[in-house]
């Protein structure tokens, strides 16, 4: 996974003033809320908003031609991604987005997959962020003995680690100058908040750096950028005490 992450975040190929940028916040959300309404999961949003970036980066999209390639990269991602039974059909893509409307049928449509597979030069195994964190969870990112708020943890720690784990894959998404890092980098890093938001010590251990690749001092500056662009977010909310009853039922809203 480690190998393939650079087909789609490579910062050797960080764009910060691609011409898409001023729109970008806007497609992501649009997209997000497309898979929502779908019933994706949420890496699967995650993946063709990367296919998105990819192709929009190096290439001049018409802003015509936006609505159909994002809800293409949808689409592409969906049926990478997710069991066959829950690919969302082209008859309901169109009618959701309203492409249908634009006047675009399954015919069109399916060009659209064809210029977005043509645009990834047929290389869909995507590795954002949300993956690796996937992988770290899985493996064990909470042991024994650490602790919380100085004391022994509760038996619903690991939930909430994952809680902000996903809270700050889906923030870090939202901004692409997180792209400038590797997608383990961030990953890492991304782990790191979670555990310090919820104030676990040691917020680093060894273990951690086996399992991610990554020593602290590896991620440090990645942590920092992600914790103040948390805190632009949500101002005030990384200087208080974090409490476990505390994160809210809505990833996108962490009631601290």
């Amino acid at each position: 996974m480690k190998a393939r992450q650079i087909d789609y975040v490579d910062p050797n190929d960080y764009a910060p003033r691609a011409a898409y940028l001023p729109y970008r916040r806007y497609l992501v959300d649009w997209m997000s809320d497309v898979g929502e309404q779908c019933r994706l999961h949420n890496s699967t949003v995650h993946v063709s908003i990367l296919m998105l970036d990819k192709i929009f980066r190096s290439n001049n999209i018409p802003r015509s031609h936006w609505q159909l390639l994002a809800t293409a990269c949808i689409s592409v991602a969906a049926k990478y991604e997710e069991a066959e039974e829950h690919c969302p059909p082209i008859p309901d893509l169109l009618q959701l987005t309203r492409l249908s409307q634009a006047g675009h049928t399954s015919l069109s449509f399916r060009a659209g997959e064809v210029e977005v597979l043509k645009y990834l030069g047929w290389r869909l195994r995507a590795s954002p962020p949300i993956h690796f964190i996937g992988y770290f969870l899985a493996k064990g990112a909470i042991f024994q003995d650490d602790t919380w708020q100085d004391r022994a943890l509760i038996e619903k720690i690991p939930k909430y680690v994952k809680k902000y784990a996903d809270f700050f894959c889906n923030l870090t998404l939202q901004e692409y100058a997180f792209q400038q890092y590797l997608p383990s980098e961030l990953a890492a890093a991304i782990l790191l908040a979670s555990r310090v938001a919820l104030q676990l010590q040691p917020r680093w251990r060894p273990e951690l750096t086996r399992l991610t690749g990554y020593d602290e001092s590896d991620i440090i500056h990645v942590f920092n950028h992600v914790w103040k662009y948390y805190e632009e977010q949500f101002p005030g909310h990384g200087q208080r005490s974090i409490s476990p009853r505390g994160v809210g039922a809505n990833p996108e809203v962490p009631l601290i």
